[in-house]
């Protein structure tokens, strides 16, 4: 039988393996409370401005949302009932989140080049909710963002619009300004181009509806809300530049309007302030007085939603239709009265 001898060891050592064991029990006491860093350690940008209650996701924990706070790559952004923030980003793009909406900044990489321009690229996803865009143009630089949702993505180049996922499995996209490409997840190869004032909408896997203009009221509705969170939000916006070769756009102010812009040679139709009929003006400034002040209950919620609308005027041509037939009737019977009126004053008279 072999007996195990064990030879004790010196203070000196004893000492050393004490010291030893409590520097590697301190180290992994600081390792586990120190939190893990975001993908890049400079900010990409700042939390501007916040209405309501918000959460940002970092490294698995969860921070409440304050104002001026720095937003880092791989932040999640959840946004609470009756709320929205503006977040800025470094290179003069922002984004926007109204309420219950949740975003992911996955990539947001700035490349400062010389004569300040940058070149961005950037991949952010929409969980759910609804957002308002704008990427700053970058004339001497590349610009390459693509926004996700659950069914479709879309490239942007100096460009401002809102996104709309708000119903599952739908995706509805608006363009105030420049060009967006829309392609369906489910099939790469459908997709369809939206120009100013042009809106598509993809419904589960379907490819994108083909590009159709966004009514004014909708555009106005969807621009008062973000003026909620930033009254002074278009004065940071720029129009994108035009593409290489893109033929020029003629001006085509209407006579006797006060409206200094631009006017589009082509006409807006809206809904008069009687919310009943429509005008068509070239008039920016009438037409947006005539859409401010129309009927509320005929103003759509969504881009699709236009139901409502063709059932009113409907319902309002029913009813013109009566009233005509009711003064067809009662100036039928005035006359009627008015003749046999004559023959009775006939009949009466001495002269007979």
């Amino acid at each position: 039988m072999t007996v195990l001898k064990y030879k004790p060891i010196g203070p000196y050592r004893a000492i050393l393996l004490i010291r030893l064991i409590l520097e590697l029990f301190l180290f992994a006491t600081i390792a586990y409370q120190i939190p893990t860093f975001p993908q890049s350690l400079e900010s990409i940008g700042k939390l501007a401005n916040i209405i309501g209650k918000a959460d940002v996701l970092r490294s698995g924990k969860n921070i409440p949302a304050e104002k001026n706070m720095q937003i880092f790559e791989t932040d999640v952004v959840t946004t609470f009932e009756k709320t929205a923030i503006k977040i800025e980003f470094n290179d003069g793009s922002y984004l926007m989140a109204f309420q219950d909406s949740k975003i992911k900044l996955t990539e947001y990489n700035i490349k400062a080049k010389e004569n300040s321009a940058n070149d961005l690229k950037s991949a952010i996803e929409v969980a759910k909710g609804k957002i308002r865009f704008f990427v700053k143009p970058q004339e001497d630089g590349k610009v390459d963002v693509k926004f996700k949702t659950s069914n479709s993505v879309m490239g942007i180049r100096g460009t401002s619009g809102y996104i709309d996922t708000s119903a599952i499995g739908n995706t509805q996209i608006l363009v105030t300004s420049g060009s967006v490409e829309v392609t369906s997840l489910a099939d790469p190869t459908k997709s369809v181009v939206l120009s100013e004032n042009k809106y598509s909408e993809i419904i589960g896997n379907r490819a994108p509806t083909p590009a159709k203009t966004a009514p004014p009221m909708l555009i106005n509705r969807l621009n008062a809300e973000a003026s909620l969170i930033d009254p002074n939000y278009k004065q940071s916006e720029k129009p994108a530049p035009k593409p290489e070769g893109a033929p020029k756009k003629e001006k085509n102010p209407s006579k006797g309007s006060n409206d200094n812009n631009p006017v589009p040679a082509e006409k807006k139709q809206v809904f008069n302030t009687d919310g009943t009929s429509t005008v068509v003006s070239t008039n920016n400034a009438l037409n947006d007085v005539l859409v401010t002040q129309g009927n509320t209950r005929l103003r759509p919620s969504n881009i699709t939603e236009f139901a409502p609308i063709v059932n009113a005027l409907k319902e309002i041509n029913n009813i013109n239709d009566q009233i005509n037939r009711q003064i067809n009737t009662v100036i039928d019977t005035s006359g009627s009265y008015q003749k046999t009126k004559n023959v009775t004053v006939n009949v009466n008279d001495p002269s007979l």
